[in-house]
């Protein structure tokens, strides 16, 4: 078993010293299980539940939804922690983030800047940076934003990166729930639970929701899926962020030309975006690496481990020798 111990994490933010205690699960010598680390962090004006997982060399990871929390990569994204130190935090209101947010600031530059003030908290000159879905969209507008403080980007099932692309996927979303899983959703959507955002309700409709999302459907319930008693207040909080323009009407693609970091982006043969998009991709950000998973949904380290993790492995080995 761990030993808990306490950390007192110092940090620098808008020149600022802070100390801010943080929960050490510190594995026996003998115990394989990775070093984590993790608590709250006042980023940007907001506290954010960031943890690290590993030792070695850093990798932020940021996660998908909007309105779902880093717990969904794991445990499968350990992974890597025998060689990288991932460091995962649930975007703004997210999670176990704060719910204490204004909903003027639910917006994506205020996301961008996170992930930004993220790399000061962890005391990174220039990161490597991987986003999966939504998180994907993200990391495209933070390289254009900083492309100067990353090391390496890497894009994984990338929500697309023109608005109109990103259309489409929802498209291929309807297309992929099956008769079944509509009249599950809708029978438990009119339940007392479901109504209020009991976690357990959450839990089953959303798993539900992602099955369509694998090749193998029955995959889904190796899906990692987290809901506080709060789910309901903070999904109203994330909706603000449909609101901003940016995300409304948005194309990257001119802009991604200025990205000029290693740049590794993952596809999967049976994913719900377009094929059109990560071509768009690779087609605008020059020398970026291009692989596409076999037999494999939007999960690729859930579904296809096997092929995931080498080529994110030698992508990092690669991006460091450069």
């Amino acid at each position: 078993m761990p030993r808990y111990t306490r950390l007192t994490c110092i940090t620098i933010i808008s020149g600022i010293l802070l100390t801010i205690p943080a929960t050490v699960l510190a594995p026996p010598e003998d115990d394989k299980a990775p070093l984590v680390v993790e608590g709250l962090r006042l980023i940007n004006g907001t506290q954010l539940f960031c943890k690290s997982v590993g030792t070695g060399i850093p990798l932020v990871i940021l996660h998908g939804g909007p309105g779902l929390d880093h717990s969904y990569f794991l445990p499968q994204m350990e992974k890597l922690a025998d060689t990288y130190e991932l460091i995962f935090f649930d975007q703004r209101g997210c999670g176990k983030s704060s719910i204490r947010v204004d909903s003027t600031a639910m917006t994506l530059d205020a996301l961008v800047e996170d992930i930004d003030r993220i790399r000061d908290a962890y005391n990174l000159n220039t990161m490597n940076l991987m986003g999966h879905s939504w998180g994907g969209l993200l990391a495209m507008f933070y390289a254009i934003k900083h492309g100067e403080r990353l090391n390496s980007l890497i894009l994984v099932n990338s929500t697309p990166p023109t608005s109109e692309l990103r259309s489409a996927s929802f498209k291929i979303i309807g297309e992929r729930t099956s008769r079944e899983d509509s009249i599950a959703q809708a029978s438990l959507a009119q339940t007392d639970e479901f109504k209020r955002r009991v976690p357990a309700a959450m839990q089953k409709y959303f798993r539900m929701l992602f099955r369509g999302s694998f090749r193998d459907r029955l995959m889904a319930d190796e899906l990692t899926l987290t809901f506080g008693p709060d789910y309901g207040a903070r999904s109203k909080l994330v909706q603000y962020l449909a609101k901003d323009p940016q995300l409304q009407t948005y194309d990257l693609l001119s802009r991604l030309e200025t990205i000029t970091c290693p740049v590794l982006i993952v596809a999967s043969d049976y994913d719900l975006t377009p094929t059109e998009s990560n071509e768009q991709i690779r087609n605008h950000i020059k020398g970026s690496r291009y692989v596409v998973m076999k037999n494999c949904g939007h999960f690729p380290f859930i579904e296809a481990p096997a092929q995931f993790f080498p080529v994110i492995r030698d992508f990092l080995e690669k991006a460091r020798e450069n």
